[in-house]
């Protein structure tokens, strides 16, 4: 009893320094991004006070939204590596051995860390861009949507890409399968930044390049270039320009196949300008339409894919192809509000990537992080 009780306060003793150091480590690893978004954050809250806006962040929907989708990553995440483990391991399920090394991977501290680190500051991020995404009209009224559907046409040799897309899209058993797909972004990207929060592997560049990436892309192209480029889209083209709406046809077709299955890209297009001609109504808020946000995450993910899995990049490939035509399709952006957002994040991912490489090594060098 005596040498088993020694044995254990050893092994109490030398676990916690193990467990300082990898929490050490695991704020290193992620001070970039973690410095990136509270310093959007503080921008944010700066800023309300200096345009004469509410400074308190609407935290509720961001809290609600990412315990929610953690919870439901969670199970799936779990049984996930039980099947892994049998499969390749040769783990067998009726073992106890094998639930407790799966629940150690599952719920390993270094991990756990990661997780509260990047899901903790998300919904002060998330609150963060809504603000921003709000007072865009006001800081930079809408003055692009002319140029850019002018400019739309002119890439794509005379005819609005919509227009292009009709003979192919326009099926209302297509357009409903689009609008799904299209609103499927919004649990993809959340269940994609958990798992890499969660379980990415955070002894490689990916993890880190891709949440550098991520924050960048909100801040960069979803918030400073949408305010100096401020478009309203396609769907509000009439009633921010007033001039002759060549959207018409395609605003027509979508609110026919709405009437007799509804769409969500016609709900919320209309629940968005509600807020905005009466900014006094609680509502969903923030017209922006170039960069196109959808595409900028759809792209973001493509690349993290290929560094996990030939077939997960495809797939994550497939995804965005079709958040592209769906923004098109569904009136939501003009086409180049995609393509800058494509290139633009393409060069963040580039940029983030030789960032990460240097950080990484420096913090070997010091010794913080091995």
């Amino acid at each position: 009893m005596e040498t088993s009780s020694i044995t254990s306060r050893l092994g109490t003793t030398r676990a916690l320094p193990r467990l300082w150091l990898g929490f050490r480590n695991g704020l290193v690893r992620d001070a970039p991004f973690l410095i990136v978004a509270v310093v959007f954050v503080l921008a944010a809250v700066l800023s309300a006070r200096i345009l004469g806006y509410p400074a308190d962040l609407d935290l509720g929907v961001s809290w609600s939204v990412m315990a929610t989708w953690t919870g439901l990553y969670a199970v799936p995440a779990f049984l996930a590596m039980l099947v892994h483990g049998k499969a390749v391991k040769g783990y067998s399920i009726f073992e106890s051995s094998t639930w407790r090394r799966i629940g150690f991977h599952f719920a390993d501290p270094g991990r756990l860390l990661g997780l509260v680190l990047v899901v903790g500051v998300l919904p002060f991020f998330t609150a963060a861009f809504v603000a921003f995404k709000g007072s865009i009209p006001d800081v930079n009224p809408f003055a692009w949507d002319v140029r850019f559907m002018e400019w739309d046409r002119l890439v794509h040799f005379g005819v609005h890409p919509w227009e292009l897309l009709q003979p192919i899209l326009g099926y209302p058993i297509v357009t409903n399968a689009i609008d799904f797909t299209y609103y499927l972004w919004f649990p993809v990207v959340w269940l994609t930044i958990i798992w890499q929060a969660w379980h990415g592997d955070r002894d490689s560049d990916s993890r880190m390049q891709y949440l550098l990436t991520f924050a960048l892309s909100w801040i960069l192209l979803g918030t400073l270039a949408a305010t100096w480029l401020s478009s309203a889209g396609p769907v509000y083209f009439a009633s921010v320009t007033g001039e002759p709406d060549p959207f018409v046809p395609l605003m027509d077709y979508l609110r026919a196949v709405d009437a007799d299955h509804t769409l969500q890209a016609i709900w919320a297009q209309d629940v968005l300008w509600q807020s905005y001609a009466d900014p006094s109504r609680p509502a969903i808020e923030g017209i922006s339409a170039m960069p196109s946000m959808h595409v900028s995450m759809g792209v973001l993910m493509a690349l993290l894919g290929f560094r996990v899995r030939r077939w997960v990049g495809w797939a994550y490939t497939i995804f965005a192809v079709l958040i592209m035509l769906g923004s098109v399709h569904l009136a939501w952006h003009y086409a180049i509000d995609g393509y800058l957002a494509a290139i633009g994040t393409l060069v963040l991912w580039w940029l983030c990537g030789r960032f990460t490489r240097w950080w990484r090594a420096t913090a070997r060098a010091s010794g913080q992080a091995g």
